[in-house]
């Protein structure tokens, strides 16, 4: 008679989140969807886009969308400059550069919350040392600027 290993599974790791600054205040996006951190040293603006699309970036031979969130959060718009820091998120094939101001860490994601009032971007809210985090829908965005169906997920 053969006998076979039991097969033994790691413990789920929870989700976590990558935690940014935007205008003061802390946001975060599901790693899942990011990709990477990346200075834009130069971006080509784009003639008659929408407030919240900054331009176009080559990044590593690949264009990619320059998005400022803050307008479609009800926030004023950045004052960008030429070299800008952006997030890379990807969700539904499309690859975006968030612009953001820093980043603050990677955190796991718990004690998500969300309110009944809440804007459609924003998947809910999690408290991290004292302060609210808002956690951006990567899934709404996408859909928002034109991308695949919104089909929320977080996990």
């Amino acid at each position: 008679m053969t006998t076979l290993p039991v097969e033994t599974h790691a413990p789920a790791q929870p989700a976590r989140v990558c935690m940014v600054s935007l205008a003061g205040y802390c946001f975060a996006v599901e790693v899942r969807f990011s990709r990477e951190v990346v200075a834009l040293d130069e971006y080509t603006v784009v003639p008659l886009a929408p407030a919240h699309l900054l331009g176009v970036a080559n990044l590593r031979g690949s264009v990619v969308p320059l998005v400022d969130v803050r307008p479609l959060l009800g926030m004023p718009p950045a004052t960008a400059g030429r070299e800008v820091r952006a997030l890379m998120v990807e969700r539904d094939g499309v690859q975006l550069a968030l612009l953001i101001d820093k980043v603050l860490g990677l955190e796991p994601l718990r004690g998500l919350t969300r309110r009944a009032d809440e804007v459609d971007l924003i998947a809910g809210h999690l408290a991290h040392e004292g302060q609210s985090v808002t956690l951006v829908d990567m899934s709404a965005l996408v859909a928002a600027l034109g991308g695949a169906d919104k089909t929320t997920e977080v996990q």
